[in-house]
């Protein structure tokens, strides 16, 4: 059955429960309330559910149902039918009819506004949906759930001030995960007040993203790259190095910052025992293709062949290997043990190349399997 028409005939139920609970007190309260004839209309709307006309059923059960307090969380879940079918002008409607009534209790309006709120979510309406959140703010100012709705738009339209300010909030309500997002909003205010060329403010949202999360890699790199500009080489290197202590697995990303930092302090053998203490760590291929690109540039041929060797036999890549074809260009003879590994690497992938992929759930696999292992289908297996 169809997910959408279940939820139908769910809701109709709900509301043949509804005339079963209230139809003898709304008799003894208004002698013209014909129960008999609603409860005629309520099976012709079930009628048009079980023949699959929907919109019939929908619009006579809307017809059926008076909207008073007891009612009113029927006809929110009926807007909220309305928005996941993807008719959210149905449920603006059927919402904004609910926030139009003079008699809601308080949480019955509030409820109304969080759906309408979402309705214009849905639909692109941004500036709604944001002004109606922010009421809610207004009427219960620590509801996390609204902060985190108005902080997602924020970052949906760019409003790095209002994220920064909305992430905050929920930072100081104790939630953790916002942390990163406070920070990255404040890198993003810098990224804009450097573009205008207001570095003192840039730096001073870089050290704010900094003092929200302590290891921030983007605010530390932006603010390496401003202490080299001041050519204040001791703040870069400081932060540098704190980098490498608490955030080793980026070390890529290190690199040339690195570089600046010791040409600029003149210091080539800093630079390089740097290089190689990281790749001892890491075996990063970047990190040591930076440090075989130093050795080339200062003609330290004795180096680079001791090294080249090394990382080939530990961590070779194809940028490695592209590195030693270019430097033996001219000297073929000291191929031999780049070749060899150079074989060995090319078929080691040969090996783990995916040859096969299973049509039914995306298995990969490098042989034929008649016998899918993921999802246990047969002959599903087919070649790239």
């Amino acid at each position: 059955m169809d997910i959408q028409l279940l939820l139908l005939i769910l809701f109709a139920l709900l509301i043949g429960w509804l005339f079963g609970h209230f139809g003898k007190k709304k008799q003894k309260q208004d002698q013209q309330f014909n129960f008999s004839s609603c409860s005629e209309t309520y099976i012709e709307g079930l009628n048009y559910l079980l023949s699959n006309e929907s919109d019939k059923a929908i619009k006579l059960f809307i017809e059926l149902i008076e909207v008073d307090k007891e009612t009113i969380e029927t006809h929110i879940a009926l807007g909220n039918l309305f928005r996941t079918k993807g008719e959210v002008d149905r449920a603006i409607k059927i919402h904004q009819s609910l926030l139009a009534r003079p008699n809601l209790e308080h949480k019955q309006r509030y409820m109304a506004i969080a759906e309408l709120a979402n309705d214009y979510l849905k639909s692109g309406l941004l500036d709604r949906a944001e002004n109606l959140y922010k009421e809610m703010l207004q009427i219960n100012p620590n509801d996390e759930m609204v902060m985190r709705k108005l902080l997602d738009l924020y970052l949906l339209e760019n409003s790095w001030t209002e994220a920064a300010e909305m992430a905050q909030k929920l930072v100081d309500l104790g939630d953790a995960d916002s942390v990163i997002i406070l920070s990255h909003s404040l890198c993003e205010l810098a990224e804009s007040c450097l573009q205008k060329g207001h570095k003192k403010r840039a730096r001073q949202y870089l050290n704010q993203a900094i003092n929200a999360e302590s290891n921030c890699i983007r605010a530390a790199l932006k603010l390496i790259d401003m202490d080299l500009q001041t050519k204040d080489l001791v703040k870069a290197r400081s932060r540098l190095l704190n980098l490498i202590k608490n955030k080793p697995q980026f070390i890529d990303l290190y690199i040339t910052p690195a570089k600046n930092i010791f040409s600029l302090d003149n210091d080539l053998p800093g630079f390089q025992q740097l290089l190689h203490k990281q790749y001892q760590s890491s075996h990063s291929s970047r990190v040591a293709l930076a440090l075989l690109e130093s050795y080339r540039e200062h003609k330290q041929n004795e180096l680079i062949e001791d090294f080249l060797n090394q990382v080939l036999d530990d961590s070779p890549s194809m940028e490695i290997f592209d590195f030693a074809l270019k430097l033996y260009q001219s000297n073929p003879e000291n191929m031999a043990h780049s070749w060899q590994n150079l074989s060995g690497y090319l078929h080691n992938l040969s090996i783990k190349k995916i040859e096969y992929i299973c049509a039914q759930c995306g298995y990969g696999s490098h042989s034929m399997q008649w016998h899918c292992p993921s999802c246990n289908s047969w002959s599903t297996l087919k070649p790239i």
